[in-house]
């Protein structure tokens, strides 16, 4: 396990999930990536996973860390959790409005980045009549993620949206 801040300086930890030999039975239920196991990256608010796991994760430098979890795929949250806003919790109340915005445009682009790489994933999908249960479901949860990110991704851009017109004030 290792502990390493990011960029915005939150706190994470990350460690490696493997497979066992008779979760290998259900692997035609997984995307090809996450097949030999797949490193968890977590924070306070936030899971996120990633596979393949890089050569010699645990020797990478805090950066090059962060820019794999930057990568990683956020979990959707269990059926009945409530969703953090990290937009609003993450600024501190005496930044000034330059600074808040230049904290959003890299979430913007997290976000944005997420849900590209989930509507890649949903389009990658054979027709849906070729698909058994367990693939339709891993589909579901890809659209849950794509809907995540483009809702943050919009509700960052209307923030940066009132910050710039407040700046133009």
């Amino acid at each position: 396990m290792r502990h390493f801040r990011d960029a915005a300086g939150i706190e994470w930890q990350v460690f490696l999930t493997e497979r066992s030999p008779e979760a290998s039975r259900r692997d035609h239920h997984l995307p090809e990536a996450f097949r030999a196991g797949w490193l968890v990256f977590e924070s306070s608010a936030e899971k996120r996973r990633l596979g393949p796991v890089p050569a010699e994760w645990e020797s990478l430098t805090d950066a090059e860390l962060a820019a794999y979890c930057a990568r990683a795929i956020p979990q959707t949250p269990k059926r009945g959790a409530r969703a953090v806003d990290r937009t609003e919790s993450a600024l501190p109340l005496e930044r000034t409005e330059a600074e808040a915005r230049e904290s959003l445009q890299p979430e913007l682009q997290r976000a944005e980045e997420r849900l590209n790489r989930s509507l890649e994933q949903a389009c990658e999908t054979p027709a849906v009549e070729k698909l058994d249960t367990g693939e339709l479901i891993r589909v579901e949860e890809t659209l849950a993620l794509a809907a995540d990110a483009a809702k943050e991704a919009v509700s960052l851009r209307r923030k940066l949206r009132v910050n710039r017109e407040e700046a133009e004030r």
